[in-house]
């Protein structure tokens, strides 16, 4: 004779299979320890070469002279400018084609890493004003309040090697000379900073 094995109810199996359900609802949702690691181990490794970039790339720059220029000496005909900046002698000077107050176009050219234009000697200046238009562009001298003399932005004393007409208080070029005006009118402004070796 046989002996038949009681059947599982519906609900036996049905409950059965809600557990088992639970069981893989809980370690799809819960991550094993493996997977956790994984994770960890991923992001840092993730931090650590995105450290590494920021050491050798520099960034953010927070010195006054970039990286680039650093120890490094080359002739002015490897001299190199940014785009839309033209190269005179080893200096780099660009032109505004928006008006500014002497104090934001100096603002605008420090973003540049360079400053409202400085002239190191007449053949740097005799040189940019053919690239000029008809505008008076400020440039990096200020007269001071209290001594009365013209002040390159740097903080170096004019030695009055050319003329600056006008009764302003800061200077600024047109293509037949140099200018003053009221530091607070919106003019065009030319930058002025080193050219780099590539």
């Amino acid at each position: 004779m046989t002996v038949k094995e009681p059947t599982p109810r519906a609900s036996e199996m049905e409950s059965e299979r809600i557990e088992n359900r639970k069981v893989v609802e809980q370690r799809i949702k819960r991550p094993g320890i493996v997977t956790k690691k994984m994770l960890i181990m991923s992001s840092m490794i993730c931090g650590g070469i995105a450290f590494l970039l920021w050491a050798v790339l520099g960034f953010p720059q927070k010195s006054k002279n970039p990286v680039i220029f650093n120890n490094k000496t080359c002739s002015e005909d490897a001299i190199i400018c940014p785009q839309s900046w033209n190269q005179i002698n080893n200096n780099c000077f660009f032109q505004s084609e928006r008006e500014k107050t002497w104090m934001d176009g100096q603002t605008k050219c420090t973003a540049h890493s360079g400053s409202l234009a400085i002239f190191n000697s007449k053949n740097e200046v005799e040189s940019l004003m053919p690239y000029l238009g008809p505008s008076c562009y400020w440039i990096g001298l200020k007269m001071d309040s209290k001594s009365k003399l013209w002040i390159w932005t740097n903080g170096d004393v004019f030695s009055n090697w050319f003329s600056i007409d006008g009764s302003g208080e800061c200077a600024c070029m047109f293509q037949k000379g140099i200018s003053s005006g009221n530091c607070s009118d919106a003019r065009k402004y030319t930058c002025s900073r080193k050219g780099f070796c590539p």
